[in-house]
């Protein structure tokens, strides 16, 4: 939820005010939380909120593509997009791509990262780079002990690392 804020804070004090999200379906908790920080961040620099603009990306290759081509083809076109997890940010990026919509030029582009994958895209994203491999060592580490009955924590909190362009 903060991270989602810091994000599109980031965005409108770069100057966007037409700010687009392509998030994950909201029956995960996460992606409500992300987008909701989207929400209240334009709320907060009273910009308002644009329907068309908030898009769900499903969870496949396919519907993540076919949801960033449509917000793509949207007129006005939105000045940045904040991709909730990284499937829609590399949806982005090829929508963007085959539209020829230079990022950054034309489209700021932050979202859900990883590592890898902020290496791979050319530019590389602005965003939260989500340190997966810890992520997934502490969800093991729980789920051990789960397994075994030994008390384990209610919540785990990983810190990401925010990255702008």
């Amino acid at each position: 939820f903060g991270d989602s804020i810091a994000l599109t804070d980031a965005l409108i004090e770069s100057g966007h005010q037409n700010i687009a999200c392509l998030h994950a379906p909201l029956d995960v908790h996460v992606s409500v939380d992300r987008v909701n920080g989207y929400k209240q961040s334009l709320a907060a620099h009273n910009i308002a909120v644009r329907d068309e603009w908030i898009v769900d990306g499903g969870y496949t290759h396919e519907t993540a593509l076919k949801a960033a081509r449509q917000l793509l083809s949207q007129s006005p076109l939105p000045e940045a997009v904040f991709a909730t997890d990284s499937l829609k940010l590399m949806s982005i990026y090829r929508a963007a791509a085959e539209k020829n919509i230079a990022i950054p030029q034309q489209l700021a582009v932050v979202g859900y990262s990883n590592e890898t994958l902020s290496f791979i895209l050319t530019p590389a994203p602005g965003g939260i780079d989500v340190p997966t491999q810890e992520l997934g060592q502490q969800s093991c580490e729980l789920l051990f002990r789960l397994i075994s009955g030994k008390p384990s924590p209610q919540n785990i909190t990983v810190a990401t690392h925010m990255t702008l362009k």
